[in-house]
């Protein structure tokens, strides 16, 4: 099954949206794939931005799946990251490399020394399922930037709300 990634600089609404990966977006790939590692090992924005540009390029020519870079524009149809299977984001004010998921309530910290993703059966999902199907974006999950104007008469997505 496909999956995603995005990357970002920086946590929350005013995260800059560096790009993202599409195919086999697996934290075990994350590990095993040399430039992807690096990146959610940086421990500099420089060594984080150099890591996913090599990542892009790696991605696409080992055939893993797509990439998408920033100067291509925003790829998916949500309107924000909170859909994507995985958030990569580097922050220069702790120096280090977080990751959540879409509708993640919480941010983990990847360790540089012991890089590990957090499991099925960690709380780093939406609490309530259904809650997050009709609103991905909504409280508890943690803020990101939107990425494409949210229409106001967007219809329910998971069903009816009642």
């Amino acid at each position: 099954m496909s999956s995603n990634t995005d990357f970002y600089l920086g946590r929350g609404e005013d995260a800059e949206w560096i790009g993202s990966l599409q195919g086999e977006c697996y934290p075990e790939n994350f590990l095993a794939v040399p430039p992807v590692r690096l990146a959610v090992t940086a421990t500099t924005e420089a060594i984080f931005r150099a890591a996913v540009a090599d990542a892009f390029d790696v991605w696409e020519e080992e055939r893993l799946g797509r990439a998408y870079r920033r100067e291509g524009g925003w790829p998916w149809p949500w309107y924000s990251s909170h859909n994507s299977s995985w958030i990569i984001a580097f922050d220069s004010g702790d120096g280090a490399v977080f990751a959540t998921v879409g509708g993640g309530v919480r941010w983990h910290r990847i360790d540089p020394r012991n890089p590990w993703f957090p499991e099925r059966d960690d709380p780093l999902g939406p609490p309530d399922l259904y809650a997050w199907l009709r609103d991905p974006a909504a409280p508890p999950s943690v803020p990101m930037p939107l990425m494409r104007e949210k229409p106001a008469d967007m219809p329910i997505i998971g069903g009816d709300a009642g």
